[in-house]
């Protein structure tokens, strides 16, 4: 059974970013490498316990498994159609420098927990970005639905990002 998701979204963020928070955004979306910190999604990463043979590690031996979450490009599952993107620029100018983002992925339903911590973070920052119109949007559809992109709520707003992402 595929529990596949589109999932778009757009953000303006500020022009304030750390370099630690830049370099894992940089990342996600497929325009850096991995970081040495991860200061927006920190937990709920998979864990790798077996070997190249699928023999069981020992505990100790056991490794964080993370990856860029929005880095595919080109054509989208048919089951979804069109294609997929991501993209992260920065935005210059007097009158509001910043970031802004774009991207529309295919997102299994076991990663949304991941993804959340990101949207979340990506919210946040957003808000801190003044004047209209919103400044974060993030729009999903599972793929047996309507052909219609239905604005993603965030609720349960825990910061362990395990919240219900409906």
């Amino acid at each position: 059974m595929a529990d596949l998701h589109e999932v778009l979204i757009t953000a303006e963020l500020p022009a304030d970013l750390t370099e630690e928070e830049l370099a894992e955004l940089r990342w996600h979306f497929g325009q850096g490498s991995c970081p040495e910190k991860f200061p927006i999604v920190v937990d709920h990463w998979p864990l790798t316990t077996v070997d190249e043979d699928g023999e069981p590690l020992p505990e100790g031996q056991w490794e964080i498994d993370r990856y860029p979450l929005l880095t595919q490009r080109g054509p989208a599952d048919p089951r979804i159609g069109g294609i997929t993107f991501a993209e992260l620029a920065f935005r210059e100018g007097e009158s509001r420098p910043g970031w802004a983002l774009s991207s529309r992925q295919v997102v299994h339903s076991d990663e949304f927990g991941l993804l959340e911590q990101l949207l979340r973070w990506l919210s946040h920052q957003a808000d801190r970005v003044q004047g209209a119109p919103p400044r974060f949007s993030c729009h999903t559809r599972f793929y047996e639905d309507e052909q219609v992109l239905m604005p993603l709520e965030l609720t349960g707003r825990d910061e362990e990002g395990d919240g219900d992402m409906n």
